[in-house]
């Protein structure tokens, strides 16, 4: 009785839970399969879903399912986190949940200011959501959708959209306008256009930096992946045919998760930022 209680003790320990997901990864030597990269979600995509342009070198035909993955996962995880919520925190869930959400409103809100703290919102959003899309190509059998170009221009594009609507209504479109055409007034003509170019040159380097990044740790791990498939080949040759998996990917693994990390805490910044230099802007004319 006693050694079975001891046991379960092992059992519940967090530290055996790390042992088998690194075990797991070890023996799932290949993230996707071998037909153009296919993630565990290739059923839900041949559902109906629609699929990116192919004849890229990043397509990712399961990008569509593996987004709605990670947006089923938020929406599961909030909801639990959510439910039974105390004053005080009663479960380690709880506190958890709210010391993170509390980091992301006070340090994007100390940036925003205390014009544009209201709008932590918007940015915090763009970092949870892209942390988990970064994240989740870690996982053997799925893809991060933030490796497919597709994705990143679209998360660029609405943040120097959705940038813009927070000017308008802070600042009016009056005085948005402004903004765009400069001064002196006379040289405006100039400057509107150029203006223009800037914003969507923002867009442009949010996808890019974004994109480049977690599709050349994607291709690296894949790359090395293959490496330690064709060593354990080579090894069970010479073993007389057992097969030894070898985790040659394991310390690029933990780079990855600085960089997934990194990248939606810049993507993040630097939206903050193009919010405030347009409040500050507005607030010059008020």
């Amino acid at each position: 009785m006693k050694n079975a209680k001891r046991i379960l003790r092992v059992f519940r320990s967090s530290y055996l839970y790390l042992f088998l997901l690194i075990l797991l990864s070890v023996l799932l030597t290949f993230p996707a399969s071998a037909a153009g990269y296919r993630s565990w979600l290739k059923i839900v995509t041949d559902l109906g879903l629609p699929t990116p342009p192919s004849g890229t070198p990043w397509e990712q035909l399961d990008m569509i399912a593996n987004t709605f993955f990670v947006v089923a996962l938020l929406i599961l995880l909030f909801a639990l986190g959510s439910r039974n919520l105390k004053r005080l925190p009663e479960t380690k869930f709880q506190m958890l949940l709210e010391i993170c959400i509390g980091f992301i409103i006070n340090f994007f809100g100390g940036i925003l200011g205390k014009h544009g703290k209201q709008y932590s919102w918007f940015v915090g959003s763009y970092f949870i959501f892209i942390l988990f899309l970064n994240y989740l190509g870690l996982i053997p059998g799925f893809q991060s959708p933030t490796a497919d170009l597709n994705t990143t221009v679209a998360f660029g594009l609405i943040a120097v959209i959705g940038v813009n609507i927070i000017s308008i209504k802070e600042n009016g479109i009056i005085n948005h306008i402004k903004h765009f055409w400069g001064d002196p007034w006379y040289l405006g003509f100039l400057m509107f256009p150029l203006h223009v170019i800037g914003e969507v040159a923002r867009a442009a380097s949010l996808a890019l930096r974004l994109f480049g990044n977690i599709f050349g740790e994607e291709t690296v791990i894949l790359r090395i992946t293959a490496l330690g498939v064709l060593l354990a080949g080579y090894l069970s040759t010479k073993l007389g045919g057992f097969w030894l998996p070898i985790p040659v990917q394991i310390p690029i693994f933990f780079f990855c998760m600085l960089g997934g990390f990194l990248q939606a805490f810049v993507f993040s910044l630097l939206t903050s930022v193009y919010i405030v230099t347009f409040l500050d802007h507005g607030d010059d004319h008020h």
